[in-house]
């Protein structure tokens, strides 16, 4: 039997801020966030979710004008080697009437710092790693009272010790609300990341962009006065790798089979890959499934699982995020509880704070 390795993933590219996606709500719902509208964190899944829509059946918990900011400490599983160790984001977005609306979000990602030493064990100093940033500008707008489209334009700066690289990306999305009446439900679809690759020193050696395809879907299985039951899905697919080198892929081969019984072909070595359409082969897909529940539009109830290519958890319990909200006039508090860290026992909490004005 020849033991499987699956290469597709986030792994393999530079810019890692740009697949930490964000919001505590979002996070909860296991990142199915792609067909969610109407919150200002939907720029990181789907920038047509700035949307304001009209129709009935497509008002969401969250109308007008918002102000974010989301914390994610990620320091817990390395104890005091994870000092520093952060993701937030704030973000904004403004409807104009008919013209559409505008949005701008500044993601930060801390990577710490290192203890600089000589020959010796004796520490020298401690020098920070740096903070990486993502700078993304938004727009989307309804073309139909079914159809939202929107569009995101980003910055990218990452810091790599006392080198830098710089580049910038594209996203596009749309929204489309199915006609199912009796159970309103909405499918989305967004290709992120879009743009040249990133590079520290040699331009010839740049990492490609997280560039991914992602589809989802958001279901009203109950509304009534007080209980809303909201089921979403969603799919992700890593398509950063269009094509592979020929000359690198057969040498590749050569490599790997040189002990091999059982010979490895082109096609399966491209397969494990996820070379072009091979990243939307199903062990290459990332799977997110979440559910929310909400009371009197006051308290919220959510539960996501989310599985990642090349990633076996030790339990089922480790796939699973869960967390509540609140709100209380024009503000909402999002609280997630996260999925475990890798291979580390410690659970990752992270918050959101949302503002309506």
């Amino acid at each position: 039997m020849i033991p499987e390795t699956v290469f597709a993933g986030p792994g393999r590219t530079g810019a890692q801020i740009l697949n930490l996606g964000g919001g505590a709500r979002a996070r909860a719902l296991g990142d199915a966030f792609s067909a969610m509208s109407g919150d200002v964190t939907t720029t990181l899944w789907n920038p047509s979710g700035l949307a304001v829509r009209s129709d009935s059946q497509l008002r969401t918990d969250r109308q007008g004008a918002q102000a974010s900011m989301f914390y994610t400490d990620y320091s817990a599983p390395f104890g005091e080697a994870g000092e520093g160790l952060y993701h937030a984001f704030i973000s904004g977005a403004l409807p104009f009437g008919d013209i559409g609306t505008f949005g701008a979000t500044l993601q930060l990602q801390g990577q710490g710092t290192i203890e600089v030493t000589s020959d010796s064990p004796e520490i020298l100093r401690v020098e920070s790693l740096g903070t990486n940033m993502a700078l993304t500008l938004s727009y989307a707008d309804t073309i139909t009272n079914s159809l939202a489209a929107g569009i995101n334009g980003k910055m990218i700066r990452m810091v790599l010790g006392r080198e830098s690289g710089s580049s910038y990306a594209v996203d596009l999305g749309v929204q489309y609300l199915l006609p199912f009446r009796p159970v309103p439900t909405t499918i989305g679809f967004a290709i992120q990341n879009i743009g040249p690759g990133i590079s520290f020193i040699d331009e010839n050696q740049a990492d490609p962009l997280p560039r991914m395809f992602r589809i989802g879907t958001s279901t009203s299985l109950y509304r009534d006065r007080f209980n809303h039951i909201r089921f979403v899905t969603g799919l992700t697919a890593y398509i950063d790798k269009l094509t592979e080198d020929e000359a690198e892929l057969e040498a590749d081969l050569e490599r790997l089979n040189a002990e091999r019984t059982e010979k490895l072909t082109r096609e399966q070595l491209l397969s494990d890959r996820g070379v072009g359409f091979r990243a939307f082969e199903w062990r290459h897909l990332q799977k997110n499934l979440g559910i929310e529940y909400w009371l009197g539009n006051l308290f919220a109830l959510r539960v996501g699982y989310k599985s990642e290519p090349g990633i076996v958890l030790p339990e089922f319990t480790d796939y699973l995020a869960y967390g509540f909200g609140v709100k209380a006039y024009q503000f909402n508090f999002d609280l997630t509880f996260g999925q475990r860290f890798g291979p580390y026992k410690e659970r990752l909490i992270e918050a959101t704070g949302v503002v309506a004005f």
